[in-house]
Order: structure tokens, then sequence, then C-alpha cells
């Protein structure tokens, strides 16, 4: 077997840089041929993933944060060639929802000697996502982390970015449409997932499966800055839809999201900004190996895979 690691030296702060002796002594135990790369500028990470499937890999690991896995996604999206994901971020919310162990070594043994399960692809406008898309303050908030602030990463860099950004504070009015239904609010944020969790550990779609072929979405409305501080607590423990006036949560395959005035959004850790969102479900479309996935729980969606 072929593998290909994509290694991101800048990853959690330079934690993924000093794994790359350990990862490769591991998989020399397994007897693979095995080759490192590391990124070496933003993008680069595509480029890699489109040759290694090219080259003929049967197997890419990315050794790095959700915005390493992003990019490799759109790399090799349309390939059949499985994906490993080691959590060596700042962000590995995407790592821990296909079960991935902390430890890297540990990763490579489960990565290795586990099966290849397929998980649900979400597409946004051209490029693809595996994890989530988060509009408005989220958008400015990951900008913001990525600005740096220093010696600090994972959940409290996001929840100091927050403070930053609650000095900017500003609403949006956004038209949605979800299969079809349109709807109209003014909103702080809309995230549209794949996952349970966001931001190094925000639950923002406590009920999202990678595996049942629907995008999640949570709407946050009008809010004040003190109120942003008392739903972010609840947000970190996926309580916040106790908050019924002020957020919703909606289930989607196709979604249209509109907005007059441009805004920052984040897609898998990594900040552009648009004034047009389509979002589109593509059930079981990209192979992970060693995921270890909860049952599908959308009973529409399990027995159409069973027709």
């Amino acid at each position: 077997m072929k593998v290909k690691i994509i290694l991101n030296p800048k990853a959690g702060r330079g934690k993924a840089a000093k794994l790359k002796p350990k990862i490769l002594a591991e998989l020399a135990k397994y007897g693979y041929l095995s080759h490192l790369e590391e990124t070496q500028w933003h993008g680069h990470a595509i480029e890699i993933a489109k040759k290694a499937v090219e080259s003929g890999y049967d197997l890419v690991i990315t050794a790095g944060g959700d915005g390493t896995v992003n990019q490799v996604v759109n790399g090799m999206a349309d390939s059949k060639v499985p994906l490993g994901v080691l959590s060596a971020g700042t962000g590995n919310d995407f790592a821990a929802m296909v079960g991935m162990p902390d430890d890297p070594v540990a990763g490579i043994r489960q990565i290795i000697e586990g099966e290849t399960k397929w998980v649900d692809l979400c597409r946004l406008n051209d490029s693809y996502f595996i994890s989530s898309v988060g509009a408005g303050f989220d958008g400015q908030v990951a900008y913001n982390v990525n600005q740096g602030i220093r010696f600090v990463r994972g959940m409290p860099a996001y929840l100091l970015s927050v403070v930053k950004t609650l000095f900017s504070l500003r609403l949006h009015r956004v038209k949605m449409v979800v299969d079809g239904k349109e709807r109209e609010y003014r909103t702080l944020l809309i995230a549209v997932t794949n996952s349970r969790s966001y931001g190094g550990g925000i639950k923002i779609t406590p009920e999202a499966r990678i595996n049942d072929g629907l995008c999640e979405i949570c709407v946050v409305k009008e809010v004040s800055p003190f109120e942003v501080l008392w739903f972010l607590p609840l947000a970190i423990k996926g309580e916040h839809g106790r908050l019924q006036d002020k957020v919703e949560f909606l289930r989607g395959r196709e979604i249209y999201l509109e907005s007059k005035a441009p805004l920052f959004y984040q897609i898998d850790g990594e900040v552009f900004q648009a004034t047009v969102f389509r979002f589109s479900m593509i059930p079981e479309g990209f192979p992970v190996r060693g995921a270890v996935l909860a049952p599908p729980v959308n009973e529409e969606v399990a027995t159409a895979k069973e027709a």
C-alpha cells in the first residue's frame, strides 16, 4: 500500500511539525511505502492531494487541523481514495466527529487497522466542505483567530476571539431558502454543518450526524453583546437550543443564503467573504479510513438507502 502523508507544519501552532518522525516510524512498523510532504503555502494541500490521487496512492493521511482537512478534501473529492485524519491542529473537530483519538500515533494505528466508512460531503458554491461553515459573527471570530492570538490555541483562542469580536458586533439581514421554503432573518450568525462542533469544541449543532444525508443549520437571531456572552456557554455544551426565541435549528439538502452586505464566513476554519451561498449535500460522498461513526438517526435517509 502506498500512503501519502500531508503535514501542515504550522498547524497547532507548530505541534504538527514535531510529529513527523513519530508518524513515519509508526507507518514503517506496518511495512507500508509512505511519503510525507509538508505544505508550504495556503492551498498547497489541495495541490498535493490532487497529485497523490493522480500518482496512484492508496491512502492519504492529513496531519493538521480542520483547515488542512478541508483543503485535502477539495483536492481528492472526485476520487475514491480514502482519507485518514490525525488530530494535529488548533481545531480538530472533524477528527473528533469521526472518532479519531487525540494522540496522533494512536490515530495512525486506528487508520491502518480500521475500516473505510463513507461520510456525507457538503458543497458550497464551487468548493466542498466536510465539517462546517459559519457566516456572520462566526466568520469574523474565525478571522480574528487566524490573525493570531499568541501562545493560545483551541477553545481558549476561540473564546478570546469572541470577546474581541463583541466590540464590533453587528447583525445581518439575510434571505435563506431551505429545500424550497424561504425565510428572512436579522441574524448574528448562521452555521451550516455536517458535524456537531466547530471552533475547537463549540457544539453548534449537537444533533448533527455526518452520515444522515442532511445539512444541519443553526440560526442565531437578534442578540445583544450581553446575550452573546450568555449564549456561548450554552453552545459549548450544546444546550443553546433552550433559547428558543433566539436560536432556530433547521435541516435540509439544498440551502440558498443571500445577504446584501458581504459576510465573513469560515469554512472548516478558513475565512472568506461572500454575499451569495449555495449549499448542497452529497450523501455518503467521501471515504474516511479508520472512522468510528454513530448510526444515522434520520429514518427517511435510512429507508432510502435500504431501498
